[in-house]
């Protein structure tokens, strides 16, 4: 009975170390992009639909050297956006290109989602 009751124990606490390295997960954010084709000149907005009370929220073209934009929210983190206007001059490679989007959940919670724009 002793070593029973030892060995559930010694169990328990195995299982316990175990699940203080556990993360909390990401979840997934539904992402667009409005237009999907970019062009020099056009005015592109951005929209992140996330669990309610999410906290922060940016977004990043994932191309070297693009800034992290930081998203605002009018309805208490549950829509982000952001809307810009790409410069006349810009240019790049014509292919497609993922806009990634990173945020913090209400309950401390890792978000992440991405879509995709496309530069003809």
């Amino acid at each position: 009975m002793k070593k029973t009751v030892s060995i559930l124990l010694f169990g328990g606490m195995l299982f316990l170390a175990g699940c203080a390295g556990v993360n909390r997960r990401s979840e997934s954010l539904h992402v667009t992009i409005t237009p999907e084709k970019i062009y020099p000149g056009c005015v592109v907005v951005a929209e992140v639909i996330a669990p309610p009370g999410t906290t922060v929220m940016t977004g990043r073209l994932d191309y070297p050297g693009s800034p992290v934009i930081p998203m605002r929210t009018r309805d208490g983190g549950k829509t982000w956006d952001f809307t810009t206007q790409i410069p006349l001059d810009a240019f790049w490679q014509p292919g497609r290109y993922r806009v990634v989007v990173e945020g913090r959940g209400p309950n401390g919670s890792s978000l992440s989602g991405q879509t995709w724009v496309t530069a003809p």
